[in-house]
């Protein structure tokens, strides 16, 4: 997990991202005068911008910060076309952005693309260049995606019918029959997909020693695996299992000031809801079928801890051994049983 190296811009870019058009506001000069401008999100877009790039006075692309934020698809062409010209890409959330400004009025396309620039402009220093995927870390993460839309299709399906079976079985039985095709098909499409996902990560020697180092550890299993991949970039995007861990809302934090207010210890909210969940259901095999976590889980329980934070702690175990298998690029090994 490596820091990003600071580096000195002249030029920032704030690119507000929509399905047909990018609306762009750059910072360019001493002076740091706005100028602003909208574009189609398309290659002809793309090459108007660039065209009105360069007649900025001492514009430059390598020394260029451009800053978006994250909007699924729609980022990708422009981000592309931005990291073959050179400039340096941000990707940043928009709720990240939106607190670091304080209070603001008003809101409109060229409105977001000036406040991205400016926050571009303000905090350059903590810029996180690795928010862009790689091509095979991008397909891992469209896969994951798929899956994710299959599971909940097949889901609602399946469900709708469950609960008509319970009102009309009659009824309920002749609508399953009517859906069979479509819930195998789902249950199909979801193998291959999985299936695809392991021959991307095979194919991918990094990616393939990563996966089978965090998987060694018992309770730890293929999708949490994946799911931290690409959301870490390839572990990459953070520093340390505290990070991480308040990354997916794992992480503890007080909550007092002076004598009146002493609230309980709790995590935050702010966090991939995703990556929780995944890892919180990994928590809970763990605690069931993992001998080890299982005796730590009731010892804690015992002593009076709620389940609930038990429960956390275990969520904190599991990245804390994740991380550390990838620092040392050695498999997990329980001290305890090797003993």
């Amino acid at each position: 997990m490596k820091k990003n190296e600071v580096k000195k811009y002249e030029n920032f870019i704030g690119i507000d991202v929509s399905k047909e058009t990018i609306d762009v506001s750059i910072f360019v000069g001493e002076q740091k005068k706005l100028q602003y401008k909208q574009f189609s999100n398309d290659d002809a877009g793309f090459g108007s911008m660039d065209k009105w790039f360069k007649k900025q006075e001492g514009f430059n692309y390598p020394l260029t910060l451009a800053c978006m934020e994250h909007t699924g698809i729609y980022t990708r062409l422009v981000q592309k076309h931005l990291l073959n010209k050179g400039a340096n890409v941000w990707l940043e959330s928009s709720l990240q952005i939106k607190r670091s400004l304080g209070l603001n009025r008003g809101k409109t396309d060229k409105i977001d693309s000036k406040r991205i620039a400016e926050y571009a402009c303000r905090f350059s220093d903590k810029a996180d260049l690795s928010g862009c995927y790689s091509k095979n870390m991008q397909k891992l993460k469209d896969l994951l995606t798929s899956r994710e839309r299959l599971n909940k299709a097949l889901k609602s399906i399946v469900v709708t019918i469950k609960e008509l079976k319970k009102i009309d079985k009659e009824q309920g039985m002749e609508i399953e029959m009517l859906n069979l095709s479509a819930i195998r098909g789902l249950k199909q499409s979801i193998v291959e997909v999985e299936k695809t996902i392991e021959e991307v990560i095979k194919a991918d020697p990094q990616l393939k020693e990563m996966f089978s180092l965090a998987t060694s550890i018992p309770g730890v299993g293929k999708i949490l695996t994946i799911k931290l991949l690409v959301y870490t970039h390839a572990f990459t995007k953070f520093e340390s299992a505290r990070q991480l861990a308040c990354y997916c809302g794992v992480a503890p934090f007080e909550h007092r000031s002076g004598t009146s207010i002493h609230g309980r210890t709790g995590v935050s909210k702010f966090a991939n809801n995703d990556l929780k969940c995944t890892l919180h259901l990994a928590a809970l095999s763990s605690v069931q079928h993992n001998p080890e976590l299982k005796k730590y889980y009731e010892r804690k329980v015992e002593e009076g801890k709620s389940k609930m934070s038990t429960i956390n702690a275990v969520r904190n175990k599991l990245l804390s051994r994740i991380v550390a298998v990838i620092n040392r690029r050695t498999p997990y090994v329980n001290i305890q049983l090797a003993a």
